[in-house]
């Protein structure tokens, strides 16, 4: 232990070594002492022994001492590379930039989860971590993007309108939410599963009941929708399908930005007219700027129409045939 008030007394020349000896003894180790230097200036640094790995402290210009690092800390002359801060909280991380204390790193109160997070203002926009014991499906968060308060303020690299969109961006989050991810080459989104078969992605709607997802096997890729008949009611026999049917109109046409390839579909509002639930938006509806809002289509919607249809059909062909083969009888 050394410490000294760094005064150099008057006295005998051994007494002046010795007192001189005193001080650099007490600068070599840093005032290392179980209790404070007796006398303490701005800037001044105090090896504290009494923490149990032992803990630097140095004298701030409020007058007060501040910890700068552990004995296990790279500060110290520590073999390991580690600098040890405060765990700090989201009002007011550990680790800031310039004097904005409110935004910078700080380790979340539930340590169990090994994260980290970035404070901004006192909100958390981003956590990375992970957890020890995967097995607890709650706690198997390893990155979040976005405010922990309120999900109207995600995380956003470049701000955009809802349906604003950068052809070269790569990687875009909007201010809504909207994710765009460009590529120039490979899949822009690629998901893998391994060692079994299952869901790809899950879609559900206030966090409610799940509305359908995207599932795989090794050779095959499947949409679903819910279709569980607990799901529905007020369930009749589909009649009348054969002229709904005839009521469609199929085409064949080219997209406008492709006009070498010539497809076979149908107009969305036209079809809209025979089986409102396959089509989305509105004719000719445009945004507040006077762009073009277009429809869509989603086929598949088509086809309980059709099998009813095509079962009235059969229902027709048979009753004919009938008729056919008795009147051959006779």
């Amino acid at each position: 232990m050394a410490t000294h008030d760094y005064t150099i007394s008057n006295g005998s020349g051994q007494a002046v070594r010795l007192d001189i000896n005193g001080a650099l003894k007490a600068v070599q180790t840093t005032n290392s002492n179980e209790t404070e230097p007796g006398d303490i200036e701005i800037g001044q640094l105090w090896y504290d022994i009494s923490a149990t790995e032992g803990q630097l402290r140095l004298r701030n210009k409020a007058g007060a001492w501040e910890n700068v690092g552990s004995a296990t800390g790279a500060l110290i002359g520590s073999s390991s590379t580690k600098l040890q801060v405060t765990a700090g909280t989201q009002a007011l991380p550990s680790v800031y930039f310039g004097t904005n204390t409110t935004s910078g790193f700080y380790a979340p109160t539930n340590a169990a989860d090994n994260e980290i997070a970035l404070s901004m203002q006192d909100h958390t926009y981003l956590k990375i971590g992970y957890n020890v014991a995967p097995s607890d499906a709650t706690k198997n968060r390893v990155l979040f993007l976005g405010n922990a308060a309120s999900l109207t303020a995600p995380l956003k690299p470049k701000v955009v309108t809802a349906n604003q969109g950068v052809a070269n961006q790569g990687l875009m989050v909007s201010e809504l939410g909207r994710l765009q991810i460009c590529a120039n080459e490979g899949p822009p989104i690629e998901l893998n599963r391994t060692n079994n078969n299952g869901i790809m992605i899950g879609f559900s709607r206030d966090g409610g009941t799940p509305v359908g997802h995207i599932t795989m096997t090794t050779t095959t890729v499947s949409y679903i929708t819910g279709s569980d008949y607990r799901l529905k009611e007020n369930v009749v026999t589909l009649t009348g399908a054969k002229s709904r049917l005839q009521q469609l109109l199929p085409k064949k046409f080219n997209f406008i930005s492709n006009p070498g390839l010539t497809v076979d579909g149908f107009l969305a509002h036209e079809t809209q007219t025979v089986v409102p639930e396959a089509i989305t938006g509105t004719k000719d509806e445009v945004d507040s700027d006077g762009n073009a809002v277009h429809q869509g289509i989603d086929q598949s919607k088509l086809v309980p129409l059709l099998t009813a249809a095509l079962q009235e059909a059969f229902d027709e062909i048979a009753s004919l045939t009938t008729r056919v083969a008795t009147l051959e009888a006779n």
